[in-house]
C-alpha cells in the first residue's frame, strides 16, 4: 500500500519506507468506496486533504434545469479537492462521487499542518500541486469563454496537438464523452465535427484527428 502512496503527487519523492513512519505518528484515515457512492456532497465543508490511491472518482454539478454536469475525472494515483482545504469558504461546490471501487486517504487539515512543519517535502508538494491546479483553471475558463462548438474543438484539438510529434492525435474521449465535457448535446457535437471534417481542417481515421489546416484552426478561436 505504501508503494502506491508513494506515487501519489503529495508524497512524491519519498521513499514507502518514510510514509510509513509518517502515518504512522499522524492521524489518518484510509477509506474504501464503491463505484457510484457519494464521497461529499455540495456544500459540504473541506476539512480533510483527500488522496486517492486506487480507483477513479469525478466532480459533478447539478445545474438550473437539474441536468447533472460532469466536472471532472481523477484517477488514482492523485489529490482532490486540496484547494478548497485553507481557503475562508471551504464549502465544497461539487458533489465527488466513486466512478469505479476507490480507496482514499484522508487526513485532517490540523494534522497536514503538522505535516507541513516537520516534512518541508510535503509542503513543497502540496503548493506544487495547488499551483498546478490553479494553471488547470485558468486554461479551463479560457476554454469555457469560447462560445461555438467548434472553438471549443479547435481549442482541445490544438492543445493536444502539443503533446505529439506530428499533425495526427488520439481522439482520447468518446463523442459521448466530450460532449459532457463541452456542455453540448451528442448530435451538436457529431455535426461539428462533420462540417470541419467538410471544410478540410481535419481528417478522422478510425479514433484518431488529423489536423489538416493548422491556420483554419487557429482562426476558429480568434
Amino acid at each position: 500500500m505504501y508503494s502506491k502512496i508513494s506515487e501519489t503527487p503529495i508524497f512524491k519523492g519519498i521513499s514507502s519506507d518514510e510514509i510509513s513512519n509518517i502515518l504512522n505518528s499522524t492521524h489518518h484515515q484510509i477509506k474504501t468506496y464503491e463505484a457510484e457512492a457519494i464521497i461529499a456532497f455540495s456544500g459540504d465543508e473541506c476539512n480533510n486533504l483527500f488522496v486517492l490511491i486506487e480507483g477513479s472518482i469525478r466532480g459533478e454539478a447539478i445545474d438550473y434545469n437539474e441536468k447533472i454536469i460532469k466536472i471532472e475525472d481523477v484517477f488514482a494515483p492523485d489529490t482532490f479537492a486540496e484547494a478548497f482545504l485553507f481557503a475562508d469558504q471551504n464549502n465544497l461546490l461539487i458533489n465527488i462521487v466513486a466512478n469505479t471501487k476507490s480507496k482514499i486517504l484522508i487526513i485532517h487539515k490540523e494534522d497536514l499542518l503538522v505535516l507541513f512543519q516537520s516534512n518541508k517535502k510535503i509542503l513543497e508538494n502540496y503548493l506544487n500541486i495547488i499551483s498546478n491546479r490553479f494553471v488547470l483553471v485558468t486554461k479551463k475558463l479560457k476554454f469555457l469563454s469560447l462560445r461555438t462548438i467548434k472553438a471549443k474543438l479547435a481549442s482541445h484539438f490544438i492543445e493536444l496537438s502539443k503533446k505529439s510529434k506530428n499533425n495526427t492525435i488520439f481522439f482520447g474521449k468518446t463523442q459521448a464523452e466530450l460532449a459532457d465535457y463541452f456542455g453540448v448535446t451528442r448530435p451538436s457535437l457529431a455535426r461539428t465535427i462533420k462540417e470541419m471534417k467538410d471544410e478540410g481542417i481535419i481528417e478522422v481515421p478510425g479514433k484518431m484527428i488529423r489536423i489538416i489546416d493548422y491556420n483554419k484552426l487557429k482562426k476558429l478561436i480568434e
